[in-house]
């Protein structure tokens, strides 16, 4: 029922910006379209989201597959002067939406009261000539401001926070489907004042780039990524000063902290519209391992859900790779050595830390190891073998397929740099 009214109200908006551009904004047949909308929007009963996210229209958790010209001509106003998302709250009057609209459709970005709204999430445009590391991260970092809203918006259970998430998830899909970009931010950014938004952002671009790599449908990409974005939600309840503690938590600490993942399922499951399931799944299980272990704990349940487990596999990643209070960064390789070592306890999925190893190019000819037992060996060829289990040259010549030696395991990978 609601998808039908919203339906319309897509509908009555088109047919008002159509009239605007033939009529004034007080003209009888303008007060009686706006009127109109106005109305279909408010049986919606609230705001509704319109982007424009490359050269697709998003509404809500949709792509429109055929959206109005007159609607396309609006979004192409709003973001000829840098605004590709739109806002349009349920208590808007005729009046005000025919004002407001006609004035944009003018070229202008007006205000209305806060009733509408027009921003963007957009990254910065890709540069002809390739941009220095400041200027990537820069365009990396114009995404924070949209994420850290968006978390707000969703730890207090407003709605809006979850158009704003899928509108965020679009535009990095977008991103990563282009290319490495995003990529270096994350490997390069060590530190920054958003640890707990930056790090929801990291999340979200290194599962979504896992999920191409594994070749998963567009849909679930959307789906698993946006459960990134939304994984550590439940952080918002714990106070601050557990968060950036200097030094270790005390066992009441830890007791808190550990009931973020709780915190931030409940969280997404208040949410006035249903959301996908995955979401709160991933929210609740993320600090759970491939074998069970890890928080919250739950010996008799099976164990965590796939999402969770590809989620889980960034998640180590960057915080393994940024600075904290009781932490120094360590290197994209260092990280990744620890990962090996859990996914050989069993503790990582070695399917996901594959996928991550192919996306950031890790394990690649000439590429330093060190075998389970001790060995040091290089990297000969990647090839079609399972990611973790590479051809290897030792010291002495001997070449080994890793493949094909089951008591083998890779154990750690050197710094390139050193």
């Amino acid at each position: 029922m609601k998808r039908d009214v919203l339906d319309q109200f897509l509908r009555d908006l088109a047919s008002l910006i159509t009239v605007l551009r033939i009529y004034p904004a007080g003209n009888e047949q303008v007060v009686r379209a706006a009127d109109k909308a106005a109305a279909t929007l408010a049986g919606f009963g609230r705001p509704v989201r319109i982007a424009r996210v490359g050269q697709a229209v998003v509404v809500e958790d949709r792509t429109l597959e055929e959206p109005a010209t007159a609607l396309v001509a609006l979004l192409d106003r709003l973001a000829a002067r840098g605004r590709e998302a739109l806002q349009i709250d349920a208590a808007v009057r005729g009046s005000e939406l025919a004002g407001w609209l006609a004035a944009a459709l003018r070229g202008e970005v007006p205000g209305a009261g806060g009733l509408i709204r027009a921003g963007s999430f957009e990254l910065e445009d890709e540069a002809e000539t390739p941009a220095s590391e400041a200027e990537t991260a820069a365009g990396y970092l114009s995404l924070l401001p949209g994420v850290r809203e968006t978390l707000s918006e969703l730890a207090d259970e407003r709605q809006e926070g979850l158009s704003r998430a899928r509108e965020i998830v679009r535009v990095i899909a977008g991103q990563v489907a282009t290319g490495e970009k995003l990529f270096d931010p994350i490997r390069d950014l060590k530190a920054h004042d958003d640890y707990t938004f930056t790090h929801a952002l990291n999340v979200c671009v290194l599962t979504t780039g896992m999920c191409r790599v594994l070749g998963m449908a567009e849909a679930l990409v959307d789906t698993v990524s946006l459960a990134a974005l939304c994984h550590d939600i439940g952080k918002e309840k714990v106070p601050t000063a557990i968060l950036n503690k200097q030094g270790p938590l005390d066992a009441g600490e830890t007791e808190i902290m550990n009931r973020h993942p709780a915190e931030g399922a409940a969280v997404l499951l208040r949410l006035p519209e249903k959301v996908h399931p995955l979401l709160p799944i991933v929210a609740f299980q993320h600090h759970r391992h491939a074998d069970g272990s890890g928080y919250p704990s739950r010996p008799t349940h099976p164990g965590p859900h796939p999402a969770s487990l590809l989620v889980a596999v960034a998640d180590v990643f960057d915080a393994l790779c940024t600075v904290r209070p009781y932490q120094d960064p360590r290197s994209t390789e260092s990280a990744f050595s620890v990962m090996l070592r859990r996914a050989h306890e069993g503790r990582i999925d070695p399917l996901y830390l594959g996928a991550f190893t192919r996306l950031l190019g890790l394990l690649t000819p000439g590429d330093r190891v060190r075998l389970g037992d001790g060995r040091a060996a290089w990297v000969v060829e990647a090839g079609p073998h399972p990611p973790l289990r590479p051809v290897v040259r030792l010291e002495n010549g001997t070449t080994l397929l890793l493949a094909r030696e089951p008591e083998l395991w890779l154990d750690g990978m050197e710094d390139r740099a050193a």
